[in-house]
């Protein structure tokens, strides 16, 4: 066991870093508090400045007014979403994100509530305006400059919000790199217990267990400072070991908090519900929530509405064309695995001679000789692809997803990738992100094929509405330059 007792930056000293000198200590209330009246200096002086430039001096008193409520507005907002949180503040780009965020809505709100009661007339639009600009880019500068400053510190070991003591349940490199995040988080690390698991310690005519001897050194550390409490990393698969740290600490006045490790961390960040009385913590997430999925039928149902009515001039002669060129039918349909491998009809133009649909379907190659000339050419433009959006209508694709393949390929590249069948967590897409990345066309090899399954994967955990919309314009500007589609 290990002991390591010191009112100095823990990770540095750990190092055998030679550090002179105490920490500076806020509490994080004070660290807020002092926020919060900087934001609020910041919104009245730049309120002043715009009001100065644009109308002079005195100020009216409606513009101070709109500055009381645009400020505690602000505040609010920022309360809300958690921009004041101390473990926020250190962070430049969410300051940044959140407090862009916050001052927006808050001229959205007084932008509404003055229409609701019909005042626009009576403030400065140019004044406003200007004010929108310049408190924005003062706050965001500020937040942003604030934060590197503070992370900087809480670094150097010059200024920390909290003081605490620490027992770990660890080896040496877990040890080290537990004092390292701590001390970048601005923890002061008053007293410091390394237990190794499982670890007896003899002593006198009897075992004198590490947890008693941990709770002898938090019992000094709290004799010579203020300690904010107790800090416990441990396995929590280790229950016996941490009833026995609870049960040494109880004697002293300090709140003990126990830390996850990393498998129960990832655990405790799953959504819970509850039934009556019980409580499940979910182990295996849905790809996308139902907000998510409403968000992106939302979004398939605009786009695929919108490009039916643009391009149906486009589909209209593409149909013509293949009629005199090679005659009825104008559409293929095949069997294809969508959402929840369940099957459905997906549409196509016909661009072949063949129409495989069965237990063997051949993918086409470069110069196939199965491909009609006017097939050449919508293949190569995707326009092909259009019918498509009528899928995408009635529920059975999505504009963005995982591309289908043949029924044939799924049941062939599913027993050769052990994570194929995961692309179906979500509706299969007209176009998808690994196509914009290059993987599109013939996958002769299985590694092109797991390339395309890693990126598909890839796209569904990272989902996002604008991820979709990125797709959407990539895809765009790929139809006109890409080599991989014949």
């Amino acid at each position: 066991m290990a002991t390591f007792d010191h009112g100095r930056s823990p990770t540095r000293s750990w190092l055998g870093g030679d550090v002179a000198g105490t920490r500076l200590r806020w509490s994080g209330e004070a660290l807020q508090i002092s926020t919060v009246v900087v934001d609020v200096a910041s919104i009245f002086v730049t309120l002043y400045a715009a009001v100065g430039i644009h109308l002079g001096f005195p100020m009216p008193d409606h513009m101070r007014s709109l500055g009381v409520t645009a400020a505690a507005l602000f505040v609010t907002l920022m309360v809300i979403t958690g921009g004041y949180r101390v473990v926020h503040l250190n962070h430049a780009r969410r300051q940044v994100m959140r407090v862009a965020q916050a001052w927006g809505l808050t001229f959205f709100i007084l932008a509404w509530i003055a229409f609701l009661i019909k005042v626009t007339d009576v403030f400065s639009r140019g004044a406003v305006s200007l004010w929108f600009a310049i408190g924005g880019l003062t706050l965001v500068t500020s937040h942003a400059i604030c934060a590197k400053i503070l992370a900087r510190a809480y670094a150097r070991g010059t200024l920390s919000h909290r003081r605490v003591a620490v027992i770990a349940v660890a080896e040496e490199s877990g040890v080290r790199r537990i004092c390292e995040r701590l001390a970048h988080e601005g923890i002061e690390i008053a007293g410091f217990t390394a237990l190794t698991p499982a670890e007896e310690i003899e002593a006198g005519e009897g075992a004198v267990r590490g947890e008693a001897r941990a709770a002898e050194d938090v019992r000094r550390a709290l004799a010579r400072s203020r300690l904010d409490g107790v800090w416990i990393f441990a396995s929590w698969q280790e229950r016996r070991r941490v009833s026995e740290l609870k049960a040494a600490l109880a004697a002293l006045p300090l709140a003990v908090h126990l830390f996850a490790d990393h498998e129960t961390e990832q655990m405790l960040a799953r959504p819970m519900i509850r039934v009556g009385d019980l409580v499940a913590l979910e182990i295996e997430r849905a790809p996308l929530s139902r907000f998510d999925r409403a968000c992106k039928r939302a979004l398939d149902v605009t786009v695929a509405s919108l490009a039916l009515i643009l391009l149906s001039p486009l589909m209209a002669l593409t149909a013509i064309a293949i009629v005199v060129e090679s005659g009825r039918p104008v559409l293929f349909r095949q069997h294809r695995k969508g959402f929840g491998a369940r099957p459905f009809g997906i549409l196509k133009f016909r661009s072949m001679t063949v129409r495989e649909n069965g237990d063997t379907v051949v993918q086409a190659s470069r110069d196939d000789v199965r491909v009609t000339r006017i097939g050449r050419m919508i293949r190569r433009t995707s326009i092909d692809e259009l019918p498509q959006l009528v899928n995408v209508l009635k529920g059975d694709m999505s504009i963005v997803g995982p591309r289908p393949h043949a029924i044939a390929h799924d049941d062939y590249y599913d027993g050769l990738i052990a994570s194929y069948a995961l692309r179906q967590h979500v509706k299969p897409g007209i176009t998808g992100w690994a196509q914009v990345r290059g993987l599109r066309g013939e996958t002769r090899e299985v590694e092109k094929m797991r390339a395309r399954v890693e990126h598909d994967l890839w796209y569904i955990d990272n989902w996002s509405i604008w991820l979709d919309l990125r797709i959407i314009l990539m895809t765009a500007f790929q139809v006109v330059f890409d080599d991989n589609a014949y």
